[in-house]
């Protein structure tokens, strides 16, 4: 298994690769936190070890103290970060889609910032909350690259890279579908089957 700084460094050099990648200016503090989950995720996977779905514990946090909420929002808005920037084809294919999870994510990050502002937390803080929550699916992107980089997923399947296009209008995917010859189109719409 990995050292913590061994994969503290590898995943530091994957983020900020698929940063530079995808023109994306961020705080340094942000792409800290993300190589930071990347690194717990990688150590135990303790961002989620309950059964409950995450919506429910997320409405269960409203009536928890300010310190809990702090922790479960963050845990949600970690796992909700993860699960759809490393498992988003695999989620296409659950009855939880990245949807739910992209969802979720932003409201959670959203929450925290709101409570951490309340706080006497650091502004930085408070900054980084902020910043995934508004540009929740660019972080997505930046997991999906370097998820692929890391061959925990594949883009193979061309017709999945649409569907997640559809789906989420990921300027990602959408410039994948471009270098692989398809243009997206804009003005459709998709309608979940019943």
């Amino acid at each position: 298994m990995w050292s913590e700084q061994s994969s503290t460094e590898y995943f530091k050099e994957m983020v900020e690769s698929a940063i530079r990648h995808q023109k994306v200016t961020t705080d340094v503090m942000v792409s800290y936190y993300i190589v930071n989950l990347l690194v717990r995720c990688v150590k135990a996977d303790e961002l989620h070890d309950d059964d409950e779905p995450l919506a429910i514990i997320f409405n269960k946090a409203t009536s928890a103290s300010l310190a809990e909420q702090s922790v479960i929002y963050r845990r949600i808005g970690d796992l909700s970060l993860y699960l759809s920037g490393f498992f988003a084809e695999s989620l296409s294919r659950k009855l939880v889609d990245v949807d739910y999870y992209i969802a979720l994510g932003k409201a959670s990050y959203g929450t925290l910032a709101h409570l951490e502002s309340g706080q006497k937390s650091p502004a930085s803080l408070t900054k980084v909350y902020t910043e995934l929550a508004r540009r929740f699916l660019t972080f997505t992107d930046i997991l999906s690259e370097v998820s692929e980089r890391c061959s925990l997923t594949s883009n193979e399947n061309i017709l999945r890279l649409y569907e997640k296009w559809l789906r989420t209008r990921s300027k990602r995917a959408a410039s994948m579908l471009r270098d692989i010859g398809i243009e997206p189109i804009n003005n459709i719409t998709v309608d979940p089957i019943q």
